[in-house]
């Protein structure tokens, strides 16, 4: 990429580093009838300035190299036209002249919603066992699914359950392929021992909300990481805070006692480095701790009710006691900085009929206890 040098438009950059000359033959047509079909690897340049059609073939291993290139996904169909001396995509359907009455032309805006897949790997540690019966029955993924349903996903995300041979994670790759979520039984026997004694009785965080809290913060990070990626989302920064920053959101649009009980129980998964702050306020670390990709515990924690706090002041008051006031007061402009981004962003990819659905149901007090 950065060999190129020409004083071209972008668009004619892109085509030069997609197509190689020759490869694929022209197809002699009427109007109504179809040019050419594209295998696998085929292209067709359509040059913006002279309006000339040039069939070619893609370079060997371009599969590989589609997510570093400045393309995107058009989905199951596209219409592609000219009007005077421009080049236009079409983002609604056109009407075609010689259609026939009832014709559908499908274009890049009304691609159906990709599914979010789910799947309880069983687990290679014999001591995971009750816990791989226990999400299955409890429907945990299939919970996660159908919050994130709203979203109209070009192609499949696969969330599943692993085990990750003692290494408690969970992370984003894509696998074969297709964007693909790991939660490991590792991590969720993390989050399972580390939990409070508490019952909704006492007045204070309770086990379920630890539990979905935790889960849900984490599998909506990483779901971050899957919008990231697949709507080719440029994140400035470090990934990692952008993600706690998308999952952050996503828990206080539930708004109310939900929103709170939400961002308490993923709070809590912090409460081993925060729990002595008034006692030991100075944390003494190794250099390489600074190095990670990640934030450090405590800034992820005051980060998470940060943006909680910008959210709503008074439904998260009780907050302020560990947020120093010189942080709470641009924590209002930190959540609407984020606000605007998603909001920007990811609104065209969102069913808001479906969200709204989503967003009227109590999830917390549907989880089996």
């Amino acid at each position: 990429m950065a060999m190129l040098s020409f004083t071209l438009p972008k668009t004619v950059i892109a085509a030069a580093i997609l197509l190689c000359a020759g490869g694929a033959s022209v197809v002699a047509s009427r109007a109504d009838e179809v040019v050419a079909n594209l295998h696998e690897n085929a292209a067709v340049f359509v040059d913006a300035r002279t309006f000339e059609v040039t069939p070619a073939t893609a370079r060997a291993g371009i599969r590989d190299d589609v997510k570093s290139l400045n393309v995107r996904y058009l989905g199951p169909a596209a219409i592609v036209f000219r009007v005077g001396d421009k080049l236009y995509v079409a983002s609604i359907p056109l009407p075609l002249q010689g259609a026939a009455p009832g014709d559908t032309y499908v274009t890049a805006e009304d691609v159906p919603s990709g599914r979010i897949q789910v799947e309880y790997t069983p687990p290679k540690n014999p001591a995971h066992q009750k816990l791989y019966e226990m999400v299955m029955r409890r429907h945990t993924l299939e919970i996660v699914q159908t919050m994130f349903s709203p979203i109209k996903l070009p192609i499949d995300l696969l969330i599943k359950t692993v085990g990750c041979d003692g290494v408690s994670n969970a992370w984003y790759q894509l696998e074969g392929g297709k964007p693909t979520i790991k939660l490991c039984y590792e991590y969720l026997e993390d989050i399972w021992n580390s939990m409070p004694e508490q019952d909704a009785s006492s007045g204070k965080l309770t086990m379920a909300d630890a539990i979905c809290g935790q889960l849900f913060f984490a599998a909506a990070h990483e779901i971050g990481h899957a919008m990231f990626d697949i709507f080719d989302v440029p994140v400035f920064g470090r990934q990692e805070d952008a993600a706690d920053q998308f999952a952050t959101y996503v828990m206080l649009q539930f708004g109310g006692s939900q929103a709170y009980r939400f961002v308490s129980g993923a709070a809590y998964g912090y409460h081993g480095y925060i729990k002595d702050l008034k006692q030991k306020p100075t944390v003494t670390l190794p250099v390489a701790a600074f190095s990670s990709d990640h934030g450090a515990p405590e800034e992820r924690y005051f980060n998470l009710i940060c943006i909680a706090y910008g959210y709503d002041p008074k439904l998260f008051a009780s907050e302020m006691e560990n947020l120093p006031e010189s942080r709470a007061k641009r924590c209002k402009d930190e959540y609407e900085d984020i606000k605007f981004a998603m909001l920007t962003v990811f609104h065209s990819h969102v069913d808001q009929d479906a969200l709204n659905q989503v967003l009227a149901i109590n999830w917390l007090d549907r989880v089996p206890h």
